[in-house]
């Protein structure tokens, strides 16, 4: 028999001893209930019943802030199993609605989908994660799923949903599986993957060799010994902000080449290829959200604008930046536990930014290639992620990073 354990808040108060795991479970979500609703009303105490599995620190007084551990990995391990669980139930529902989608009941996937984007979002607030990062990642999921479910939504409002190309449509089953785990419609036609063609450097070689050379298993490698650089260089602003990017493309590339189908086209093209803010937001940069941002955002605005009588070129660009806009908002929210406040408000005018000056820099050169024009993308690029790094609290390269830290809360001065 274990010690009793409670788990008090100013209308509630739980003691627990052992008791089994349902019990456990439905003690655990009649408190959460009470914490949850306490500003409506007065909820009476609940009886005596134990969690000994629970880990002591979350059982303590909502209003009490307990200390981090410095063992990062026990940390991790520790948080990991709550954080599944809250992202559970809303997974779960999340799949129902795709399946009843696939099945064509639209009452139902619509039904479906209320309480999955409420248990999402109430994911992030009753989750006992006390890691930072894991809070990061937790919020990212989070986002993602809302963006996903949105973006089927807005799909089949317009009677748009793109066909299944892969082959013979499966059973509804794997297709509410293939819709939830697919962030760029690979198996479906039209979708948002770009197909550019391969680049003809270096000049006199084979184009067997060109499609070699490109292929994301070698570029993954010539993008760490390019990240590898950066880390032993003098580390400026600009140094860490390319690291940054550097290091997104290496972890999303080489979760791609595990997860990815054989047919899979690159997730990202070369970096040090881009030669323009438009070349690197559609051809160089990731697109497993150009989705969500064209049916949630884009589309919508361009179409309303356009109704209201402004100029098709205002409308383009107004939406255009819209959907950097709704960038800002996944990237903000998701970093928000690792972020200060001058953090955040700088992640989201990064994105901003962004969309304005692509905007204005397709004005002016429209689809040419120039020298000129690379070296002001780069230099309106740097400027921004290096202005938004400056309020972050990024390490002098990845042998400096204090990997004890990624648990913590950035500290209120930065």
């Amino acid at each position: 028999m274990s010690a009793p354990i409670s788990l008090r808040h100013k209308h509630s108060s739980i003691n627990f001893q052992n008791v089994d795991l349902l019990t456990q479970t439905h003690t655990l979500c009649l408190y959460l209930r009470a914490v949850l609703l306490a500003p409506l009303s007065r909820l009476p105490s609940f009886p005596s019943l134990p969690l000994p599995f629970f880990p002591r620190q979350y059982l303590m007084a909502p209003h009490s802030v307990p200390v981090l551990e410095d063992d990062v990995l026990h940390q991790l391990l520790t948080d990991l199993p709550p954080a599944l669980i809250s992202l559970a139930i809303p997974g779960f529902l999340m799949y129902l609605s795709l399946w009843a989608f696939a099945k064509r009941w639209r009452v139902v996937f619509v039904v479906l989908s209320v309480p999955t984007l409420v248990g999402f979002w109430v994911s992030g607030l009753v989750a006992p994660v006390r890691c930072a990062a894991l809070k990061a990642l937790l919020r990212f999921t989070v986002a993602a799923g809302t963006m996903k479910l949105l973006d089927v939504h807005a799909l089949s409002l317009k009677s748009s949903f793109p066909s299944y190309s892969a082959g013979s449509p499966p059973r509804p089953s794997i297709m509410a599986l293939i819709l939830l785990t697919e962030l760029r419609l690979e198996s479906f036609t039209p979708n948002p993957i770009r197909h550019t063609p391969t680049p003809k450097f270096p000049p006199g070689t084979s184009t067997s060799f060109r499609e070699s050379f490109y292929s994301e298993p070698v570029q993954l490698i010539v993008h760490l010994a390019l990240f590898a650089i950066l880390q032993v260089s003098p580390q400026f602003l600009w140094v860490k902000a390319l690291g940054i990017l550097f290091t997104i493309w290496i972890l999303w590339t080489s979760c791609q080449l595990v997860l990815r189908y054989k047919t899979s086209p690159p997730l990202f093209g070369p970096i040090w290829r881009a030669d323009s803010l438009a070349g690197f937001w559609v051809e160089t940069w990731h697109n497993a959200f150009a989705s969500p941002c064209l049916n949630l955002t884009y589309t919508p605005v361009f179409f309303i604008l356009t109704k209201l009588g402004s100029p098709r070129a205002f409308a383009r660009a107004t939406a255009v930046v819209s959907g950097f806009g709704l960038m800002a908002w996944f990237h903000v929210y998701a970093l928000e536990p690792l972020l200060s406040q001058e953090g955040k408000w700088r992640i989201g005018v990064f994105f901003i930014g962004n969309g304005i000056f692509t905007v204005v820099e397709v004005a002016i050169w429209g689809k040419k290639r120039h020298w000129l024009r690379a070296l002001i993308a780069w230099a309106i690029e740097l400027s921004l992620s290096s202005w938004a790094v400056a309020a972050i609290e990024v390490a002098d390269g990845v042998l400096a990073a204090d990997w004890r830290g990624l648990c913590r809360v950035p500290s209120a001065g930065r």
